[in-house]
């Protein structure tokens, strides 16, 4: 048998010898090295899983919403700040105190606002503060507070009610028979000077169980004339009217008249005779403080099982009736009554959480794709942003989607970088470009499904980043949007799905399908115009010899796509149509440079989007006259 003998070490050649030793040095430079890299690839996961995720840590009013997205986050608020807390308020003159009931506040806190804000966190500003603001919301140090408003109007009611309790008339000094009497000075309240003092101090101590703020008063001066001799010919000021309170019993509102503004509303006494016109303006401001805009429900639908969950639940709106309050106190005012209804009435939202077994929303319907890879990390970045904004919105039967409704404001404080984007007639940096890649898969999605197009825009000339001319979309907020009509019957549900890594886009309409079968029919080219020779631009900030290309030149065309829709044994068609610009290339060059000629510029793909459009009627679908626009 046959043993193996390990070969002794000090046998091993003393430079093999020194290779196999490992000195403690050697090992803490191995230990820190794998550190290092274990610190970068955590560093990695951590912001590629925030990449369109709220950090880690970030708290808006005491709540978390790290690592939520945008939508998360405004379903997460709105669970816990639905009624959002405001402090007790109190009037003080001396040593008098007048409270005002905390429903007179309604309080309303901008929690759209605030999400977008916690979105920015860490990621403003250089790189070493967006990382110094990730390392102080993850300690729990990032909180932010959302703004919050008040009810001016209803405030200002309530200080004109408390206003006639205070108010004092002046008397000038008179002689009542033998007895002098001595000038006496008059009280006024500063409703105005108060009311802007209480504002400014709920908005900076929107937290405090308590606000206590001093009732604004004005000494009116005697006047200087003696009065008559005989009291009986004394003039005697007007009385004032009596407030007139208005309640709803509903929602526990009350507001008041008080004597100023039902001065100017009661033109004549006796009889009572009113202006109505006065009095519905004040019903108008009211109303716009009272009303408030149903929240429709967010959804989403599990296509594997059929389960529809709650993103962003549903809320019931209300709204002033203006003509049935203004009746109320018309006759309150006619009979001598000091109370009045506030007629508040509710406004059910269109999708409703508690009603979503009757939606009809139990498959796919149709869908839409386009394709992004290759653009720019802002423009990801933008398209990423804008298609969330869509997440789990549900479109009523009957209901018309707005892009521009449901995208906002596209602006910084929204999430949107700055890309390249088509203003006038060149390329420019602005903020949103990429957004027009999302409202072109909308639109693929809702002509797939053979939907009514209500507004569609074609690009100024021809974008390489929506393929074959003819299927774009573009918007520009708020004038410039892309809309249908949801006729199916049953809701639909929109979900945006974006594969950042492979640069394709998905929007998928959910709901109940009819029995329709739609064809679009490839694009049919006409009337095209070649590119205007190449522009040149000298450039002073481009070194000697240096050339840099700022446009490219696209054809100008006319395309025409049909689309056949086969229903229920009728067959129909539609045609858009979509007029492209000739779009010259341009190109910056240094000072002194030769300018090349026309032909030796190259044909390149175009960057981004274009402004002319072409409407489409809302009702017959006929495309109207070509009219300018900026879009992203």
């Amino acid at each position: 048998m046959q043993s193996t003998i390990p070969f002794p070490r000090h046998t091993l050649p003393p430079q093999m010898r020194r290779r196999l030793e490992r000195s403690p040095v050697d090992f803490a430079a191995l230990f820190f090295l794998l550190l290092v890299l274990s610190l970068a690839a955590g560093f990695i996961t951590w912001q590629f899983w925030h990449t369109s995720r709220i950090y880690g840590g970030v708290q808006v009013a005491g709540i978390n919403i790290g690592g939520m997205t945008r939508a998360q986050g405004l379903q997460e608020l709105s669970q816990h700040l639905s009624d959002y807390p405001a402090p007790a308020v109190s009037l003080q003159l001396g040593e008098q105190q007048w409270p005002i009931p905390t429903d007179q506040l309604a309080v309303q806190s901008d929690l759209l606002s605030a999400v977008n804000q916690a979105y920015l966190v860490g990621r403003e500003g250089t790189w070493v503060q967006r990382m110094t603001d990730q390392v102080i919301a993850l300690l729990g140090r990032a909180n932010i507070e959302p703004s919050v408003t008040f009810n001016s109007d209803a405030l200002r009611q309530a200080l004109g009610t408390i206003a006639a309790q205070v108010r004092q008339p002046s008397r000038p000094a008179r002689q009542i028979g033998e007895v002098n009497l001595p000038a006496e000075a008059g009280l006024d309240v500063d409703v105005e000077g108060t009311l802007n003092s209480l504002l400014a101090t709920l908005q900076e101590q929107t937290s405090a169980a308590l606000v206590r703020t001093p009732l604004q008063v004005v000494e009116l001066a005697p006047a200087s004339a003696v009065a008559p001799t005989s009291a009986s010919e004394m003039a005697a000021p007007a009385p004032l009217l009596t407030p007139l309170q208005l309640r709803d019993a509903r929602y526990g509102i009350q507001l008041a008249l008080d004597p100023v503004v039902l001065g100017k509303i009661v033109v004549q006494r006796d009889p009572i005779r009113i202006d109505e016109t006065v009095l519905r303006q004040q019903l108008t401001t009211w109303a716009q403080q009272l009303d408030i805009t149903p929240q429709d429900a967010r959804l989403r639908f599990n296509a594997a099982t059929g389960g529809i969950t709650v993103m962003q639940q549903s809320q019931v709106g209300r709204q002033l009736d203006i003509e049935a309050t203004l009746a109320s106190v018309r006759d309150a005012l006619t009979n001598g009554g000091t109370q009045a209804t506030l007629a508040i009435a509710e406004v059910p939202p269109a999708v409703d959480m508690n009603r979503i077994a009757e939606m009809g929303i139990r498959e796919l319907v149709a869908s839409g794709t386009t394709y992004f890879k290759g653009s720019s990390a802002a423009r990801v970045h933008n398209i990423e942003v804008a298609a969330e904004q869509f997440e789990g919105l549900v479109i009523a039967p009957g209901g018309i989607f707005s892009f521009n409704e449901g995208v906002e404001d596209i602006s910084s404080a929204n999430g949107f970088e700055d890309s390249l984007i088509i203003w006038g007639d060149q390329t420019a940096t602005g903020v949103g470009g990429g957004v027009c890649q999302v409202s072109t898969t909308v639109f693929r999605a809702a002509y797939n499904a053979g939907l009514p197009i209500v507004e569609r825009y074609n690009h100024g000339y021809v974008v390489d980043w929506y393929g074959e001319p003819g299927l774009d979309a573009t918007i520009f907020t708020p004038s410039v949007d892309f809309r249908f009509r949801n006729d199916t019957g049953a809701h639909l549900l929109i979900e945006p799905v974006v594969d950042s890594a492979n640069g394709i886009m998905t929007f998928n309409l959910y709901g109940t399908k009819l029995n329709r079968q739609v064809t679009v029919g490839a694009p049919v080219t006409s009337e095209i115009k070649e590119a205007p020779p190449a522009e040149y631009r000298v450039d002073e900030a481009l070194a000697p010899g240096q050339q840099k290309q700022v446009e490219w030149q696209q054809r100008g065309m006319t395309v025409n796509v049909t689309r056949t829709i086969v229903e229920n044994g009728t067959t129909r068609t539609d045609t858009i149509s979509s007029h492209y610009q000739p779009w010259r290339a341009v190109y910056l060059v240094a000072p002194g440079a030769a300018i090349p000629t026309a032909a030796e510029s190259t044909l390149e793909a175009t960057p981004e989007v274009a402004p002319t459009v072409s409407p489409i009627d809302e009702t017959t679908g006929a495309v109207l006259p070509d009219a300018p626009a900026e879009g992203p």
